[in-house]
């Protein structure tokens, strides 16, 4: 048995820099203040890498959470794995340099293990060959090791072959430096550098000492002292006056600290705007801790989870190294992709394929939230930047992205691209994302039944309805023109419903805390905490649509214009007309009041499946479920809600501009498609050839003055597809088959050409 001893961390750098102390007095002399960046770097790096799971696995890619090495690393009472983890790179931070001290084994494997750094652990090297080492314990003692009793940790030295070299070393001649700045600083201030006065004689008059006493003394009764400061003097007998001091140019080399405690960060490889050095750092703070994590992090913890393999696993190669996959662990809290497709966990396996070892660990630097977000922002980079249909697949293989194919089959056969929408929409809601289906119209909330296309009359309808043929392709041109708008509208409220899904979880772990369970009498209370905050939601919601029906009403007006034959210089003027139009803003406004409902709808759904799962006494997982499962058919809800707010806005814009070009007659269109609400298709044939521009469409009792009228009830316009067409007005009318509706793309590229 060897004597235990360990060495806190707090003592770390008094051993290994002893210069905070005063020799003469043996006190604490004047601290450095260069010193708590040298903590404040290591304790970082020991916190980031505690909250970083390590895993042991086998060759077969699972995780073994049972057996002696699982309990000697992660069930010792002795030596806790997060001390284990803590003083090892405590020490390694500091000094590139840790022993690991078996001080009692059973067989081959260590029952317990100390955890030293170089002052206490030091080679014993005869003739220039390591034979042993020599343990230095607290009570003062030297303790013999053998070879095989110490695993060394150490870097590259070119002086030593058994010795590390670390940032220590460079960090004690910064703080030396800056400490020895500091004190010149204040040495020069107390003798020297502040202001005073000097009293002078003209050239050639020479004063006695009784003189010179006689004035200094003068001097010093009308003027020294606190009370005397700014008092006039008045210098007689030629006399001169002059002060004296050091300017703060020459005192420069107090602006080393901050410099030092930069370099420090450096030596640590420590981000400073982490350690909020920089002042920016509120900008850069989200990737510098992906770099740290990243550059610093991850390759320590893979080269402290190398020598684990080969220090202390190797030892337990003989016993049982059973896993399990890592969707059935229950030790392991990462996220649960396939194992293989982890980086860490491919590099750690061919280390340990490579020195032949059946049982290895890993850290789960993926599983890291910087790392996670960095791999978001990936993502997003990767699909935004695919210029032509590729398979999905293929794109997750190629690029490493963390998603799981297997869990894909479609992605073998459906292609991704940027100009259908964004990626995350695909993954989230299968092949039926690359399409925009036709929604049922009418009701609150589309429903989850699979979505109905347009349905296209046989050619024997063809042959005996060509007006219905018509019509329908005219329907189709004009829905084509404002499909973009619509499906940017889409992704601004599937945005939306994500950040407040992710805000409505955030709020439930809050309320719940460290219970996994809830009583039911804490109900209430729960459901009262995870709530939003409409009046936030409600402007910001506001504000998207403020947003979009700008450009839909625009959109409508400019279509008109088109209609009617207006010249390209006068659909300027007559587009900011219309747009200033009462109807126009009032209708903005009924559907801002209208659409803040959909804040409210959310709260409540939410509210209601709580109670429900904490009546059940569900734990935080099956209540987090139930709030991904409530909100999990955004994609539906975003496009139900797009599409009605779209259709409304430009339907304004389109009556209002038909009212400016003096338009008498109005249309009702329809798809005609199976979709349609009864009530419409009975509009489109009551109102086919048309009524005065000024008299609304009764429909169902509702008066609507254009298709998707705000100021009709909701059953009336969700989801609503038809469209308002100028009739036939002083013998003339216009022939829609041979017309090109002005579309989205038209007027998105009219903006950018100013």
């Amino acid at each position: 048995m060897v004597e235990k001893s360990t060495v806190p961390l707090s003592r770390m750098w008094d051993m290994g820099l002893d210069i905070n102390l005063n020799k003469n007095s043996g006190r604490p002399g004047k601290p450095y203040s260069q010193v708590e960046w040298v903590w404040i770097c290591v304790n970082l790096i020991i916190d980031v890498c505690n909250s970083i799971q390590m895993v042991l696995s086998n060759s077969n890619d699972e995780v073994v959470e049972s057996g002696d090495a699982y309990n000697f690393l992660f069930r010792n009472q002795d030596m806790p794995f997060t001390q284990l983890l803590s003083e090892t790179v405590g020490f390694y931070s500091l000094y590139r340099q840790v022993y690991w001290i078996f001080a009692d084994k059973q067989l081959l494997s260590p029952k317990s293990i100390i955890v030293a750094g170089p002052e206490q652990c030091r080679p014993v090297i005869k003739q220039g060959e390591l034979v042993g080492y020599e343990l230095h314990t607290n009570s003062g003692k030297k303790v013999p090791l053998f070879l095989e009793d110490v695993w060394a940790i150490t870097n590259f030295n070119p002086d030593s072959n058994f010795l590390g070299t670390g940032p220590l070393t460079a960090g004690r001649m910064a703080i030396n430096s800056s400490y020895q700045a500091t004190q010149y600083n204040e040495a020069t201030l107390a003798n020297g550098a502040r202001i005073g006065t000097m009293l002078t004689t003209p050239p050639g008059v020479k004063l006695d000492a009784d003189e010179k006493r006689a004035l200094v003394a003068q001097f010093d009764g009308t003027h020294k002292g606190a009370r005397q400061a700014g008092k006039t003097f008045l210098a007689t007998g030629g006399l001169e006056v002059k002060t004296l001091g050091q300017t703060m140019a020459e005192l420069q080399m107090i602006d080393l600290r901050k410099y030092d405690a930069g370099t420090i960060c450096a030596l640590f490889r420590v981000p400073p705007e982490i350690v909020s050095l920089n002042p920016e750092a509120q900008y850069t703070h989200g990737p510098a801790t992906q770099r740290f994590v990243m550059y610093t992090i991850a390759p320590m913890l893979s080269f402290i989870a190398q020598h684990l393999t080969l220090g202390i696993l190797h030892t337990f190669r003989f016993k049982s190294t059973k896993g399990v996959s890592i969707e059935n662990a229950k030790s392991f809290g990462g996220s649960r992709l396939p194992i293989s497709r982890k980086y860490s966990y491919r590099q750690a396996k061919i280390k340990a394929i490579q020195s032949n070892q059946g049982l290895f660990g890993w850290f789960d630097v993926e599983s890291h939230p910087a790392i996670q977000e960095m791999e978001r922002d990936k993502i997003e980079k990767v699909m935004s930047n695919v210029k032509y249909g590729v398979p999905l697949n293929q794109i997750i293989e190629v690029y490493d992205l963390p998603f799981d194919t297997s869990q894909i089959p479609w992605g073998n056969e459906h292609f991704v691209s940027p100009a259908l929408m964004p990626a995350r929409w695909i993954i989230e809601a299968g092949p039926d994302g690359l399409t925009e289906p036709s929604l049922p119209e009418g009701g609150d909330e589309p429903e989850d039944k699979d979505d109905k296309s347009i349905s296209v009359p046989s050619d024997t309808d063809i042959l005996e309805k060509a007006d219905d043929a018509a019509k329908l392709r005219i329907w189709k041109n004009w829905v084509i023109s404002w499909a973009g708008i619509e499906r940017e509208y889409k992704e601004a409220m599937r945005k939306f419903f994500v950040r407040q899904q992710r805000q409505l979880l955030g709020e439930l772990k809050k309320a719940l805390g460290q219970n996994k369970t809830i009583n039911k009498d804490q109900t209430d209370e729960v459901i009262a905490r995870v709530v939003l905050d409409l009046k936030k939601e409600n402007g910001k919601i506001k504000i998207i649509n403020q947003t979009f029906f700008e450009k839909s009403s625009e959109l409508g007006i400019r279509q008109v214009a088109s209609e009617v034959g207006l010249s390209t210089e006068t659909i300027k003027d007559f587009v900011e007309t219309t747009k200033r139009n009462t109807a126009i803003r009032q209708a903005l406004a009924k559907q801002a009041q209208n659409i803040k409902g959909i804040n409210k709808t959310t709260q409540n759904t939410i509210a209601r499946t709580l109670r429900q799962g904490l009546e059940k006494g569900e734990s935080i997982n099956g209540l987090t479920e139930r709030i991904k499962n409530t909100l999990g058919t955004n994609r539906k809800r975003a496009l139900s809600i797009a599409r009605t707010q779209t259709a409304g806005a430009i339907g304004s814009g389109r009556h209002a501009g038909m009212k400016h070009a003096g338009v008498k007659l109005k249309i009702w269109l329809t798809s005609g498609d199976s979709n349609v609400r009864p009530s419409h298709k009975d509009a489109g044939k009551r109102y086919a050839k048309g009524i005065a521009l000024d008299k609304p469409f009764v429909i169902d009792g509702d008066f609507l003055m254009h298709p998707g009228d705000p100021n009709a009830s909701p059953g009336s316009i969700i989801n609503c597809r038809c469209v308002e067409l100028m009739g036939k007005s002083k013998g003339k009318s216009i022939d829609y088959s041979r017309v090109e509706f002005y579309s989205y793309n038209n007027l998105k590229s009219e903006v950018d050409n100013g």
